[in-house]
């Protein structure tokens, strides 16, 4: 018998303190649906990918409905998510012939207007349309924040083990090898949930911090040693979502009891608990003017590039560490890649290539971000409509979307200009625009903890600084409502 399994994902990490709304029009820029989704992600390292991989090996027959995905912004637009919600059930009650389960990727820390965990509503939904018994697996981000309630609808749940996301192909194999194993009568799967009462900044959820790195590696011995089927995910939660159950969680799935799976949960989430101080403080971070002297420093008694992270901007834009670099340009060789900014790449292709224009760049997305810093910039690369497959280790095979785009040469320093937001995580920003990191001195990332599967052993140095935007190292200045204490 083929087993027909059907394939959906609705995918957004929404930072809520961000004033704005993040619309149909940015999701529908990277939604595919039907025989796309086959296209788009067969062979990246990317959870569908992940399904993809193990229906195809197993000769089951997979039938993707769609797959959207509003990327990393503000909260996402009520009216836009229940259209997709809609969609995906609509496709599901369409299906000629029935299915056998469904796989389902969604992120967890998605926000609406209306709803604290619209995450959950689309799994609650897909449940009330293909019915109780039928088998539904989820794979949500590392950076989910989930409780009881979150998961209840689906069958089994599962989360990255790591961060930077070098794993989404493999957790997304898990679920679809959990899937089939259900459907063969091999496993009868039970799963349970723990919470620390944690809420970790994400810049110290990076897994290769301790202690964290020895609580991840735990979970994954945990699920790899016993000779009955188990699956521990570790989620970091994100905290700059303010919503009920923000926070770290801890995920049990075994071929077992309910019983079973809540004493590995609790067992797990408690480790994490008694590690609170040390998870909190896993990383030295610097004031911005201080981060950059220091940086600088390290810049001038080292051959390789040093890496400058503003990792409180959240939207791709902030202009706090570009002000202050601009005018270490004639001391350093700098790169800024992937500053999001829609209007000033309109301004530079009117241009082209050679021009040169007055700019306000970057800051506009909000108060918070900096401002725009006002350049004289002249153009040394256009890009139009521009999207490219990934080759690090996180986006390998994914395909990336920055829409048109340009490079711009502010005196000897150089910024890579999009008009989708994306984070610079990886070597590619650079090759996409003839670049080699190793020419530079400073380079200025806005990732959290995905870069680092790129940069760390490559850079002579990784600099944290704080900026005063929207995604602090001290979350205590942020104006919690919903959070609990």
């Amino acid at each position: 018998m083929t087993h027909r399994i059907a394939l959906a994902g609705l995918h957004m990490e929404c930072a809520s303190f961000l004033p704005h709304v993040t619309h149909r029009d940015v999701f529908e820029a990277c939604t595919v649906r039907g025989h796309a989704v086959l296209d788009r992600f067969r062979g990246s390292n990317t959870v569908m990918g992940g399904f993809l991989s193990v229906i195809d090996a197993a000769g089951a027959e997979a039938i993707p409905i769609l797959h959207a995905d509003g990327g990393a912004a503000g909260l996402a637009d009520q009216a836009a998510v229940a259209e997709y919600r809609a969609e995906i059930v609509e496709g599901l009650l369409a299906l000629d012939g029935g299915i056998d389960g469904v796989l389902l990727h969604l992120h967890g820390a998605m926000v609406t207007q209306d709803e604290f965990d619209p995450d959950a509503m689309t799994l609650d939904v897909i449940r009330s349309a293909v019915g109780p018994d039928l088998p539904i697996m989820v794979a949500f981000d590392y950076h989910a924040n989930l409780d009881a309630a979150s998961i209840d609808a689906a069958t089994a749940a599962f989360g990255y083990r790591y961060s930077p996301h070098i794993d989404m192909g493999a957790t997304g194999e898990r679920a679809a090898r959990c899937l089939l194993r259900t459907l063969a009568g091999e496993i009868r799967p039970a799963m349970a949930l723990a919470r620390p009462g944690l809420i970790l900044p994400s810049i110290f959820s990076a897994t290769d911090l301790a202690p964290l790195k020895d609580l991840v590696a735990e979970a994954a011995r945990q699920s790899g040693d016993s000779v009955d089927y188990r699956d521990m995910s570790l989620f970091a939660g994100f905290a700059y979502a303010d919503v009920p159950n923000c926070g770290a969680s801890v995920v049990a799935v075994v071929d077992g009891t309910k019983a079973t799976a809540e004493a590995l949960a609790a067992e797990l989430s408690g480790k994490m608990a008694q590690a609170r101080a040390a998870l909190s403080s896993a990383a030295p971070v610097y004031g911005l003017a201080e981060g950059i002297e220091r940086a600088l420093a390290l810049a001038d008694r080292s051959s390789r590039p040093v890496v400058v992270l503003e990792h409180a901007d959240r939207a791709n834009d902030s202009t706090h560490g570009l002000r202050m670099l601009l005018g270490a340009a004639e001391r350093a060789r700098i790169a800024v890649p992937f500053l999001w900014d829609p209007g000033a790449v309109r301004t530079a292709m009117q241009a082209g290539v050679g021009g040169e224009v007055t700019l306000a760049l970057g800051g506009h997305s909000a108060p918070l971000a900096g401002g725009p810093v006002t350049v004289r910039a002249k153009v040394a690369a256009v890009r139009s409509d521009f999207t490219y497959r990934g080759t690090g280790a996180m986006r390998a095979g994914s395909e990336v979307r920055l829409g048109d785009s340009v490079l711009l040469d502010v005196k000897g320093l150089m910024i890579s200009v999009t008009s989708l937001s994306q984070s610079a995580i990886d070597f590619d920003p650079f090759h996409q625009f003839d670049l080699d990191p190793a020419d530079f001195d400073i380079i200025l990332l806005r990732s959290k903890t995905h870069f680092r599967a790129a940069w760390e052993g490559y850079a002579a140095g990784i600099v944290i600084v704080d900026t005063p935007d929207y995604g602090p190292a001290d979350i205590s200045a942020l104006p919690y409502r919903h959070a609990r204490p």
